[in-house]
C-alpha cells in the first residue's frame, strides 16, 4: 500500500468520523451527554475499586498502590485509543444481515476498512484528554521519572496493543461471517479484556502466562508498565510487537478464509 492509498482512506476515515459526529450532535445530544458520564463513572468507580482493595492488602500481587493505580490508567489509554477506531465491528452483524457488507465488497475501498472502520466515535477520542492527563498524573506520582526512554516504550507498546486489537477484531468479523456471531464473541473479549486492567501477575502461575504469551492482554498494561518500572528488560517489547504481527497474519488469514463462504445477504 502506497502512500497515496493511504491518504485516500485517511480521508474516507475523517469523513465517516465527521458524518458520524454531525449525526450525534443532531439526533442525540442527551444521549452523548450521559455516554460520557457513563464513561467516566465506569472510569472513577475502577479507580475506587482499586484503591480498596490495595489499602486492604497494602500489595496487589507485589506492586504498591501507586503502580496498580498507574497499571490501571495505562489499561484505560491504550484500549480506549486503539479500540476506539474499531467500533464497526458493533454494527457489522446488522451490515450482513441487511446486505450492506454486499455493497463493501463492490466497494473499490477494502471491505475489511468498511467493515472495521465505517463506525469511529469522536466521544471516546474527546475522552482520550483527561485518560492522557490522568496517566501524566499516575506515571509522577510513581516515583518513577517521566523520560524519553519511558515515553519510547510507551509508544512501541502502543503499536503492539494495536495490532493486537486489530487482530482480535478482524478474527471476530471472521466469525460474523461465517457464523453471523458478533456480539457475544466481542462481549468475551471485553470480558477477557477487563482482566488486563490489572497487573496479569496476580491471576498465578497458569492464567498469567496464558494472559501474556498465548492472547497477549499483558501487553495492554502490564508489560509496558513493568518496564518503565525496570522489571523486565526493554528488549522483551519486541517479543510483544512479533508476536502480535504474527496474530495479525493470522487473523487476516483467517477473514480472507471467512469471505469464500460468504454468499451475500440475498441468498
Amino acid at each position: 500500500m502506497n502512500l497515496q492509498t493511504l491518504k485516500i482512506y485517511a480521508k474516507v476515515w475523517l469523513r465517516l468520523t465527521a458524518l458520524q459526529f454531525q449525526q450525534q450532535v443532531a439526533n442525540a445530544r442527551a444521549a452523548a451527554a450521559f455516554l460520557i458520564f457513563g464513561k467516566v463513572f465506569r472510569f472513577v468507580t475502577a479507580f475506587i475499586f482499586l484503591f480498596v482493595i490495595v489499602s486492604q492488602a497494602k500489595v496487589l500481587a507485589g506492586y504498591n498502590l501507586a503502580q496498580a493505580v498507574f497499571v490501571l490508567a495505562l489499561f484505560n489509554w491504550g484500549s480506549s485509543l486503539t479500540q476506539l477506531f474499531f467500533r464497526g465491528v458493533y454494527q457489522f452483524k446488522q451490515k450482513v444481515e441487511d446486505g450492506t457488507f454486499d455493497f463493501y465488497l463492490l466497494s473499490p475501498i477494502s471491505e475489511l476498512f468498511y467493515s472495521l472502520f465505517s463506525y469511529t466515535d469522536p466521544l471516546d477520542a474527546m475522552l482520550m484528554v483527561p485518560y492522557t492527563v490522568v496517566l501524566g498524573w499516575a506515571w509522577v506520582n510513581t516515583g518513577y521519572p517521566v523520560t524519553a526512554v519511558g515515553i519510547i516504550v510507551l509508544m512501541l507498546s502502543l503499536v503492539a496493543m494495536a495490532l493486537f486489537v486489530f487482530s482480535v477484531h478482524v478474527f471476530i468479523l471472521g466469525i460474523g461471517v461465517k457464523y453471523l456471531e458478533v456480539d457475544n464473541t466481542i462481549m468475551l473479549y471485553h470480558d477477557l479484556e477487563r482482566m488486563a486492567a490489572y497487573p496479569i501477575d496476580i491471576y498465578g502461575k497458569y492464567i498469567s502466562p496464558f494472559l501474556t504469551y498465548i492472547i497477549p492482554f499483558a501487553v495492554l498494561a502490564t508489560i509496558p508498565a513493568k518496564i518503565i518500572f525496570g522489571q523486565i528488560n526493554p528488549m522483551m517489547l519486541l517479543i510483544f510487537v512479533s508476536l502480535s504481527l504474527c496474530e495479525t497474519y493470522l487473523a487476516l488469514r483467517f477473514w480472507r478464509y471467512s469471505l469464500k463462504d460468504y454468499t451475500s445477504a440475498s441468498s
